[in-house]
């Protein structure tokens, strides 16, 4: 694999981090997350200029109001969960749910079966999560991520379909301003704060994180790649501990550890 690829998807992953990061740092305010909605959105309407004459909305229009709810949700919910959460622990648990359950859904809606290295890889993402979320004692904190989760797998399966009917830049761009527009009655309550614009650059960063992605899919195999960006809980944990002063506890950084492997071997499984 080229090293340029791997730069773009460990870069890819350290992008989706830092808005994190971001949100994180602002205490989860809704106000800051829908600020980087908007500024992704709009961000990604302005690179998706050249194609939007191929978005054919009469086709595409279900698959986009799905996935505007869903991220209109997730949004909201990540907020809650960085209010009350250290990053590591909230962005490890919930990108951990968010395989398993779309591994369940993939099997329940369409009958995709895993190999064992798959099967393997899942088996040590659970065991992972329920390592890591013993490290939190607050059920209402777990019942958050647990949603987040959920709603990782529902838009990833919706998002996985509607990307090959429509150009990807462009259904991305719509998707975060249409989760802005849902959310902006709630995020418009909330108190303005110092750096509230830096929310708007970091929207740019969010949509990069994904159009980076996009680009190494088309330079490498996906599976590898994939695999690789599963580094981005490491990430958290290193994050949450240099920016954030987030002072992991040993089991959580055990159980991010068989997260990470648990996702490779899940990504690779496929392969084996």
């Amino acid at each position: 694999m080229a090293p340029g690829v791997l730069a773009l998807v460990l870069s890819s992953a350290a992008l989706h981090v830092a808005w994190n990061a971001a949100a994180r740092a602002q205490a989860g305010r809704l106000r800051y997350m829908w600020l980087i909605m908007v500024g992704g959105g709009l961000a990604g309407l302005i690179a998706a200029i050249p194609s939007l004459g191929g978005l054919q909305l009469q086709t595409v229009w279900p698959w986009l109001a799905a996935t505007c709810l869903l991220h209109a949700f997730y949004f909201t919910t990540l907020a809650a969960a960085y209010r009350h959460s250290e990053l590591a622990w909230a962005y490890s648990l919930s990108r951990a749910l968010g395989v398993v359950a779309t591994a369940a859904l993939a099997l329940a809606l369409f009958g995709q079966q895993l190999g064992p290295l798959a099967w393997g890889g899942l088996l040590l993402v659970v065991a992972g999560s329920l390592v890591g979320a013993g490290s939190f004692g607050q059920p209402q904190a777990l019942w958050r991520v647990a949603l987040i989760g959920f709603l990782i797998a529902g838009y990833t399966l919706v998002d996985s379909h509607a990307v090959r009917i429509a150009p990807p830049i462009a259904y991305v761009a719509l998707l975060y301003l249409g989760a802005g527009l849902l959310v902006s009655p709630l995020a418009l309550r909330g108190s303005r704060a110092q750096g509230d614009a830096r929310g708007l650059g970091f929207g740019v960063v969010s949509i990069a994180s994904y159009l980076l992605m996009l680009l190494a899919y088309r330079l490498g195999p996906a599976a590898p790649l994939l695999a690789l960006r599963q580094s981005a809980p490491l990430l958290a944990a290193l994050a949450g501990y240099f920016f954030l002063r987030e002072i992991p506890s040993r089991r959580l950084l055990l159980g991010t550890g068989l997260i990470v492997v648990g996702a490779v071997l899940f990504t690779l499984g496929p392969l084996g």
